[in-house]
């Protein structure tokens, strides 16, 4: 698994084509904004359009022949027993019907006639909003899960109950229906009235219902789960790792959710149970901004650090806030905020994929308008609270779906999968060798760039050498000619020290290898017949091992034109019939070039003459140091190159 840039899709590419030959006027960020609009509107369309097909299916209670109820009462129970509701004094009520405030039981007594009792019984199917209920027909229990007794009371209330009336408990005439509830935490108590009908007809109805608002919720909370788990993974191995930490968070906060409705038995209740609610579904909201912020790959400054503190101080203000203010206010101020948040959070979700397609040009459409889906969700389902318009938990149902086709983007566009071992070796290896071309050739055109810098420096110092050197004396000879001050032996002199100046300037001009070895080599077969012709002996002396004479092409070369120069001033300047040269590495990998000589004359004591000037400025280009010593047997130059030698500065 190994991360990759991301392509751009092909559906992108024929899009921008397409859009480019009917809007040609249109700037490439316009024509990339209007793609992306495209591509959200159809992707919109197809997944609205597949929500109200077959694939989402919508249960319509109308297809049953309803049985009418023809008196509804209601009662307050001091317990949550068949005996209390026997013994409770009734009221007329309208269904559907909401008390409030304070945690409470109840019994609902509802009546209908039946001009006969069908063989095949009736089918019951009841949704309150309550936390549990107990269903008796003419007195005999048909539903009773968990306990009744809050604070410890279950929460089977959450989903539709859907039980078949055997005809053994029917009768010709007035039957009764009783539903004995219990409410605690969530201040209102919403009672509407139950879908009761022939048991096929119910039947019918109910399967559809049962797997959307049971099964299908199931399937869910376990595919966002395990997409949640394998975004976790990834974290720790994508570059994109806050990307796939809000995607866990994000399908952590659906798993919870699908959850919540799933788990009707829990360890807590009351006000918790409540809390947990906010906390679980502004968590969706909040991590949905954080992902698309992220997935942008240019987050907003303090935008998540923002978002995850404002879920914090949300959730702490859910806690607090019931426990500090009666009901229901304890109730309908965290839900107003909630609501409102989470739409606004939707539509930012939004705005702030709408903001990156327009600043910055972006291939992935696709994913950008499941994102969008996701938004739309999360404002649907925040905005049904209050306008009626949650038909069942929009977010719950796109989830699976859409986090599934996204994690399915997120890892095909960064992640290499499913490929043979062999397959990916062969790969690495192609990769690997094609590498290793590349970076021979770049090695070989910078030592060949170094090589011709460093002739160039050398050629303009020759230059200027001749101009001030050659030149210089050139004229000061026929200056004195013109004169007539010039005696035969003058000229001859200075005639030998302008071929001694052309003969350095014409070997400095010959290459001089690649490293101080060859540079040494090239030096000593050079100078020795020059030297010994001109009556001096020679000693040569090197004392270095070989990986020390490794040395860039610069380096070598100025150190080369060091020895020329101290080598020609001491056989013009000394006096002497002895040079010495010696090449030595000190115990710190210093090392130290010396040429001596054993004569009384040596040029200007103080060191400011032009050929030293020329070698302090030869060795400061490569990081040493020049220095003489003026003894009794002669002028020591000692050349010093502290550690391994650098490579010198154009």
């Amino acid at each position: 698994m190994t991360d990759s840039p991301a392509p751009a899709p092909v559906a992108g590419t024929w899009l921008d084509r397409s859009l480019g030959r009917l809007l040609p006027r249109v700037s490439p960020r316009g024509r990339d904004l209007i793609g992306f609009l495209l591509v959200i509107g159809l992707v919109q369309a197809v997944f609205w359009g597949l929500y109200g097909s077959p694939l989402w299916p919508k249960p319509s209670n109308q297809q049953v022949d309803r049985i009418a109820f023809t008196e509804t009462t209601l009662a307050r129970l001091p317990k949550p027993t068949v005996l209390a509701a026997e013994q409770a004094t009734y009221e007329p009520v309208e269904l559907p019907h909401t008390e409030c405030c304070d945690p409470t039981y109840l019994a609902l007594k509802l009546r209908f006639d039946l001009p006969a009792v069908p063989a095949e019984g009736l089918g019951l199917a009841a949704y309150q909003q309550v936390d549990n209920f107990i269903i008796l027909v003419n007195g005999s229990i048909v539903f009773q899960r968990g306990e009744m007794v809050f604070p410890n009371q279950a929460f089977e209330g959450q989903k539709a109950v859907v039980d078949r009336i055997p005809s053994g408990l029917l009768r010709t005439g007035t039957n009764e229906l009783l539903f004995i509830t219990v409410r605690q935490g969530l201040p209102y108590t919403d009672l509407g009235p139950p879908l009761l009908g022939p048991w096929a007809e119910v039947s019918q109805w109910a399967e559809v219902r049962q797997w959307r608002f049971t099964d299908y919720r199931l399937l869910s909370g376990w595919t966002t789960f395990l997409i949640g788990l394998f975004a976790a993974m990834l974290a720790f191995r994508s570059q994109q790792r806050r990307f796939a930490l809000w995607l866990a968070v994000l399908c952590g906060a659906w798993s919870a959710f699908a959850l919540y409705g799933l788990v009707l038995d829990p360890p807590f209740g009351g006000l918790f149970r409540v809390w947990l609610f906010f906390a679980v579904n502004s968590l969706i909201a909040v991590s949905l901004v954080g992902l698309i912020d992220a997935w942008t790959d240019r987050p907003l400054p303090r935008l998540q650090p923002a978002l995850a503190a404002a879920f914090l101080a949300f959730i702490a203000f859910c806690a607090l806030w019931p426990a500090i203010r009666p009901m229901p206010e304890g109730y309908d101020v965290p839900a107003i905020v909630w609501s409102w948040a989470s739409a606004a959070l939707g539509v930012m979700a939004a705005a702030r994929l709408l903001w990156h397609f327009a600043t910055r040009e972006e291939p992935r459409r696709l994913e950008a308008a499941l994102l969008t889906i996701c938004a739309v969700c999360v404002v649907l389902d925040a905005l049904g609270e209050h306008f009626g318009l949650n038909a069942g938990g929009f977010v719950v149902d796109a989830a699976p779906v859409l986090l599934l086709a996204l994690a399915a983007a997120f890892v095909q566009r960064n992640f290499t999968l499913f490929k043979s071992s062999v397959g990916l070796n062969a790969l690495l290896a192609a990769r690997l060798s094609a590498r290793e071309a590349e970076l021979a050739v770049a090695h070989a055109r910078e030592r060949d760039r170094v090589r011709r810098e460093a002739h160039d420096d050398e050629r303009r110092r020759i230059m200027r050498d001749m101009h001030d050197g050659l030149g210089s004396q050139l004229m000061s000879m026929l200056l004195a000619a013109r004169r007539g001050v010039a005696d035969s032996e003058q000229v001859a002199e200075g005639l030998q020290s302008v071929i001694d100046e052309m003969r350095l300037m014409i070997d400095s001009m010959d290459s001089v290898g690649e490293s101080l070895a060859s540079a040494m080599a090239t030096f000593h077969a050079r100078v020795r017949p020059r030297v010994e012709a001109a009556g001096f002996t020679l000693d040569w002396r090197v004392d270095v091992q070989g990986d020390l004479l490794d040395t860039p092409p610069r380096t070598a070369l100025q150190v080369f034109r060091i020895l020329q120069e101290a080598v020609a001033n001491a056989l013009k300047h000394s006096g002497g019939d002895r040079i010495a040269v010696t090449l030595l590495a000190r115990p710190d990998g210093a090392l130290t070039l010396s040429v001596a000589d054993n004569g009384r004359t040596a040029g200007p004591k103080d060191g400011t003459g032009r050929g030293l000037a020329n070698m302090r400025s030869r060795a400061a280009l490569i990081g040493g140091t020049i220095a003489l010593d003026h003894g009794e047997g002669g002028l020591t130059v000692a050349l010093t190159l502290p550690g391994a030698p650098r490579e010198a500065q154009p």
